[in-house]
């Protein structure tokens, strides 16, 4: 059978969650975990979307600033609302968590959860990434898409656990992850009025506790009751909740994301030589700690990163444009050369290769060769060394009929260029 998570490296990460996954799951096995205790935890920023240059939702906060500035003309004047209004995004974090949850409780709160919903939905639908060009419910990571998936098709109940605000997520964590709302775990305070002659929740502003950090245990505890057996972060805000699913009795599982793709997302360090980020950092003191206690960390593909030049950018035109007349919307798993053993992979894979145009090309488009994987160290190594640019020209060209994984399955045709 055709093994899941096909985006992920195979190498140690993949392997290590795909055994996991069977041990605790298999009837017999000394690991055996009762479905109703599968649980599984997961961050939501740089851990199943992207923070930078700032969170989500700081974005959607600065677009609540403007809207809701006629009532509030002090905001002008007053910080962290004044250097938002004036586009200084880095003025407007220097004061830290405080200047953020003050901003967060002053554009998140006064209305109930109903309307407050419609408004995260109604952002969603027009606003897109300054720098990616695409909605933010799209600018998710695939392998954890492919995790989620693979978790609850093999009895796991998934859970975000964020710093962000609860009705934030809910209004889009089922349609984007196949998280449903009550499986979202946050903290903000709201009470009970009657408006219209409807009872309402209307949303405070006040935490019940913070949901980042030692916060985390907490509210897994007062809102799931069951101590995880697998949980995935990026960052010293999950390390509390590492070290608290790490310490439950059983098999357990514990995993951090070390992104290291600068040149298709960005890279987090400072860890391993990678740049330094306020936001969603994996400092070197947690790549020591995951170590020691035998964290998995996962992280990228080796590979040669290409320029997207004018020149390769008009030849990708050139070619989507050539085979425009003979191209339909979707289609089945009969334009490959084969299918997987899982109709669930097809269906990723048609819908992949269907949106490749819209999705991975022209400022989307990055040319890549992957040279393959290695052992971690070996990485490390490769990474810090000097890597000089250099220029190529082809050989040769060809068309390939996709398979399995869509992977250049079979020549169709090929031309010799160096003539």
């Amino acid at each position: 059978m055709t093994t899941p998570l096909e985006s992920w490296n195979d190498g140690v990460a993949r392997n290590a969650i795909l055994d996991f996954v069977t041990k605790v799951t298999t009837p017999g096995s000394p690991d055996f975990v009762p479905e109703p205790e599968r649980i599984a935890t997961f961050d939501n920023d740089v851990t199943l979307w992207c923070e930078q240059p700032v969170p989500v939702q700081f974005f959607f906060a600065l677009d609540r600033v403007q809207a809701l500035l006629p009532q509030h003309p002090e905001w002008k004047d007053q910080e962290p609302f004044a250097s938002l209004l004036q586009g200084n995004l880095n003025a407007a974090l220097a004061g830290g968590d405080q200047a953020l949850l003050e901003l967060l409780m002053a554009t998140h709160t006064g209305m109930t959860t109903v309307e407050f919903e419609q408004i995260v939905k109604d952002w969603l639908a027009t606003a897109k990434h300054s720098q990616y060009n695409r909605p933010y419910t799209e600018c998710v990571y695939q392998p954890m898409l492919e995790l989620l998936a693979y978790l609850s098709a093999n009895g796991f109940k998934n859970y975000i656990v964020s710093a962000g605000g609860i009705e934030f997520m809910r209004a889009w964590s089922e349609p984007v992850y196949g998280i449903p709302p009550e499986q979202v775990i946050s903290s903000i305070q709201t009470k009970l009025e009657i408006r219209d002659g409807q009872p309402v929740l209307v949303r405070l502003p006040l935490l019940n506790f913070n949901g980042d950090k030692d916060g985390k245990p907490v509210a897994i505890n007062q809102q799931i009751g069951r101590r995880p057996v697998m949980v995935f972060g990026n960052s010293t805000g999950d390390q509390q909740m590492l070290e608290y699913t790490q310490g439950g009795s059983g098999a357990r599982f514990m995993l951090l994301i070390l992104h290291d793709d600068a040149a298709r997302e960005v890279a987090y360090g400072p860890a391993r030589g990678l740049p330094d980020v306020k936001l969603g950092a994996f400092p070197p003191v947690l790549d020591e700690q995951a170590k020691k206690e035998g964290w998995i960390v996962a992280i990228g593909l080796a590979g040669i990163v290409g320029k997207p030049t004018p020149e390769l950018l008009k030849l990708q035109a050139d070619i989507i444009a050539a085979v425009a007349p003979f191209t339909v919307d979707s289609g089945t798993m009969a334009a490959f050369t084969s299918a997987h053993d899982d109709p669930a992979i097809d269906a990723q894979l048609i819908e992949y290769v269907s949106k490749f145009v819209p999705k991975k090309t022209g400022e989307q488009f990055s040319p890549h060769v992957t040279t393959g994987v290695a052992p971690r160290d070996d990485l490390d190594k490769m990474l810090a060394e000097p890597f000089e640019p250099f220029t190529f020209s082809p050989a040769g060209a060809a068309v390939y009929q996709l398979g399995p994984f869509g992977t250049a399955a079979k020549e169709l045709k090929a031309w010799d260029l160096k003539a």
